[in-house]
């Protein structure tokens, strides 16, 4: 088999299909490709629950989604290892973007550790909002 310029043995495939391999990103981002369906499928999952989900649902390395959101990549991949959030107002804007989520997902699948701008904090349900 051969996903997208990687070239992948049988074995490997067994591998990942018995359980006891799993892809790379770089593989799983090909193998989605490859057979037309998205990367949280290939993971058997229905929703993303972590911030490393959400990313690869996306199918976005560490390091382009921290140089796209204007983040050090080490500071990114600490962020996903532990889930929390530490990003600012505007690298907070920018993976909410990249990533196509709203600030309640990423409060879901986070903890932020950082102050956010009001503006993005709905506030308390109000009766009949």
């Amino acid at each position: 088999m051969k996903l997208v310029g990687a070239p992948v043995d049988t074995d490997t495939v067994a591998a990942w299909e018995s359980g006891t391999h799993r892809p790379t990103e770089g593989e799983l981002f090909a193998l989605a490709d490859v057979l037309w369906c998205r990367t949280i499928e290939l993971m058997g999952i229905a929703q993303p629950r972590t911030l490393a989900e959400l990313r690869l649902a996306r199918q976005f390395t560490v390091a382009r989604l921290a140089r796209d959101i204007g983040m050090p990549v080490h500071d990114y991949a600490r962020a996903e290892e532990k889930n929390e959030w530490p990003g600012n107002f505007l690298q907070t804007l920018a993976l909410l973007h990249a990533l196509n989520i709203s600030f309640r997902q990423l409060e879901e699948v986070t903890v932020l550790c950082a102050p956010m701008d009001p503006a993005l904090d709905p506030g308390p349900a109000r009766p009949g909002r």
